[in-house]
């Protein structure tokens, strides 16, 4: 793959992604384990230091941010503390925050994770998941139509937290990107798809896309098949599957399918990956490289991330430094020609 990421970093500093989603604060409690509690057969754990960074659809904000993207973030949070942190991360990082609104009916979502000797321990989740009130969605709206006029492409960030549960707004939202001419790229929580219908991509990974494969009653064993009947019916343009430890599958409906092996070497915390595969895909999608490059550069991405511990975004000079110093794999092709971003 040749570059120019002198010209690659220019285009996409002149990009901008609106990212709609369900906002996460991540809070991580550090320290070390060295002894079995007295009192019960527990480790003891001993707190060495706390700090915290932004999840879900904010994540993917953050990862935008990383890339050199422009980003707008709209959301819901809670009116307390937590929430107070988050507008804070997110202004440092320096995210729109127009669109993020407080609801005082529930708390910031909060994921905090305890870790030791660099492993995770627990997980504490503080949330609540319920569709959120028709006057808020009334206000994101609003903000979400003015944004819309100024940005390149949307990102859905489906959490199932709660912005997306009411499918009439989910669809009513796409829909207004896409009759704008705005590409939208959906990474789903529903296996229903219907509120998903007229994206331009779904980023499943893939107990997800197997999921709802059977759902539909398709062979969830077969991602080629698969992946064409649901890119049909719900009328995509393509479709990425990112497998894990194995790489990531791009479906072209004209064009057959391409599969890119792991670019991961080190494998530490796999929290946020497919944050940033989305991040990545949208980043590139909007630069106009090849959507075989596009799929290519996601897949590093994810293979750097998953290799830092706790939420942490990518960033341009990764990439960068990874194609410098490795031989990346050429993937290869399942059935068709490799694909093209014509958009």
């Amino acid at each position: 793959m040749n570059l120019d990421f002198s010209k690659l970093k220019k285009t996409l500093s002149k990009k901008k992604i609106l990212v709609i989603g369900d906002c996460i604060l991540d809070r991580y409690f550090t320290g070390e384990v060295n002894r079995i509690s007295p009192e019960a057969p527990v480790p003891v754990f001993e707190l060495k230091g706390t700090y915290y960074s932004l999840g879900g659809a904010a994540n993917v904000a953050c990862n935008l941010r990383g890339l050199k993207v422009q980003v707008e973030l709209l959301g819901i949070i809670g009116k307390d503390e937590a929430g107070k942190i988050f507008k804070k991360i997110a202004e440092e990082a320096q995210i729109g925050i127009e669109g993020i609104l407080e609801d005082e009916t529930r708390p910031t979502t909060l994921k905090t994770r305890i870790i030791a000797q660099s492993q995770q321990l627990l997980r504490i989740d503080l949330e609540e998941r319920k569709p959120i009130d028709f006057h808020l969605r009334f206000k994101l709206k609003k903000i979400y139509e003015k944004l819309l006029q100024k940005v390149d492409g949307v990102i859905f960030s489906d959490y199932a937290k709660g912005l997306f549960l009411s499918e009439d707004f989910c669809s009513t939202l796409l829909q207004e990107a896409r009759k704008l001419g705005k590409f939208v790229l959906v990474d789903p929580k529903s296996v229903s798809w219907q509120k998903y219908a007229l994206a331009t991509c779904i980023t499943p990974n893939l107990k997800e896309f197997q999921e709802t494969a059977l759902r539909e009653g398709l062979p969830a064993e077969n991602l080629e098949k698969s992946c064409k009947s649901l890119v049909e019916k719900y009328h995509l343009e393509f479709m990425v599957v990112t497998l894990g430890k194995d790489g990531i599958f791009l479906f072209c409906p004209q064009e057959g399918a391409f599969f890119q092996p792991t670019q991961a070497k080190e494998v530490y915390d796999v929290s946020g990956a497919g944050d940033t595969v989305i991040a990545s895909l949208g980043a590139f999608y909007a630069a106009g490289l090849p959507l075989k490059d596009v799929v290519t550069l996601a897949n590093i991405a994810a293979g750097i991330v998953v290799g830092k511990i706790g939420t942490k975004p990518i960033y341009l000079e990764e990439i960068q430094n990874f194609l410098k110093e490795n031989k990346v794999f050429k993937g290869g092709k399942i059935n068709g020609k490799n694909c093209s971003n014509q958009s």
